[in-house]
């Protein structure tokens, strides 16, 4: 530093002199070098990171909460004063949540009910070896036509070797409800490559909405994607989307992959990974889609703080825990490594 300033007065006593030679030619090629030798400390200390402006970014999870009910608490018909009153009281409060990062307490700026609307697709396997039937396919669509609220949306993709839109992002029941003439079996399933394209050119662009669910519905199998496993799993957790599962019986009956996880782990781990969870294609699908969409609309909180103390370049597990022995608690395990 002590160099650029002397470099910085030299400048100026050889300006001066050129200024006593030339005055007028010379005097505004003399203000713009001075000016430029001046500024060189200032763009030095931006770049060296000694800017006093901080560069911390809010980090968000996504977090599914409930109450465990008494089982023995006697239940009764409340007022719609009652209703309300004991809806507040479910509301989980941020006093009573405890966040670590890494294994570092953090610090929570917010914790609060997430009420707005919610983006779905449903992503369906749509191969020709899949164990089940289109029948049992398109019953899952369908099932979200009783159960979405206003301003929520579906959009129905099937995949095989590419994906393709059945149904557009819609609200209208006689459109989720029509697509079994639209569903084949044929080819082989590039799971990892589906999800990808989602996630660019679907969900990307709903980034105004918090609540980005993709339901996949099929047994986890990937053939030939370009995408790797490890890839779609941290785009999926660094974009805060969560996977939801309805699992088909394992076509591979669990037969060992070369470079990537079995089917069955494959859909464990994207839905652990970003706060999801596992349904059964066997049981019932309209029960399991009204849970899924229960969930997101009633229980979905969202949780935002400033990391300190983490490195960034390693995968941090995360560790969420309530004071309170009736609260239970779901989200995404862990934030993926960045990458620079």
């Amino acid at each position: 530093m002590q160099t650029l300033f002397a470099s910085t007065r030299r400048a100026i006593l050889d300006l001066a002199a050129v200024r006593a030679v030339r005055p007028r030619t010379s005097e505004l090629f003399a203000g713009l070098v001075l000016l430029a030798i001046l500024m060189v400390p200032v763009t030095f200390l931006a770049q060296s990171g000694r800017s006093p402006v901080s560069g911390r970014r809010t980090s968000i999870v996504n977090v599914i909460g409930r109450r465990i009910e008494d089982p023995n608490k006697p239940k009764r018909l409340l007022t719609p004063a009652e209703e309300e009153k004991e809806a507040q009281e479910r509301i989980i409060p941020r006093d009573q949540v405890t966040l670590f990062d890494g294994g570092v307490m953090q610090k929570i700026e917010s914790f609060s009910p997430d009420p707005t609307p919610a983006r779905f697709v449903v992503l369906m396997d749509n191969s020709s070896t899949l164990q089940t039937d289109v029948r049992k396919l398109a019953g899952i669509p369908a099932a979200f036509a009783p159960e979405i609220y206003e301003g929520d949306k579906v959009m129905v993709i099937g995949y095989d070797l590419k994906p393709e839109i059945i149904t557009e992002f819609t609200d209208e029941p006689e459109k989720l409800q029509g697509t079994l003439e639209l569903l084949r079996k044929s080819d082989m399933p590039k799971l990892y490559d589906a999800l990808n394209v989602v996630v660019e050119d679907v969900l990307r662009p709903e980034v105004g909405f918090s609540k980005r669910v993709i339901l996949v519905v099929g047994d986890g199998l990937d053939r030939g994607s370009v995408m790797k496993f490890e890839e779609i799993l941290a785009k999926l957790q660094n974009e805060n989307i969560t996977i939801y599962a309805i699992q088909v019986r394992d076509r591979t009956r669990g037969a060992l992959r070369k470079d990537q996880p079995k089917p069955i782990e494959v859909l464990r781990q994207l839905t652990d990974g970003t706060g999801g969870r596992i349904h059964s294609i066997d049981a019932d699908v309209r029960t399991a889609v009204k849970e899924i969409c229960d969930e997101i609309r009633n229980e979905r909180y969202q949780l935002s703080y400033y990391p300190e103390g983490i490195n960034p370049i390693n995968k941090r597990l995360i560790l969420l825990s309530s004071t309170d022995a009736t609260v239970t608690l779901r989200y995404k395990g862990w934030h993926p490594p960045a990458k620079y």
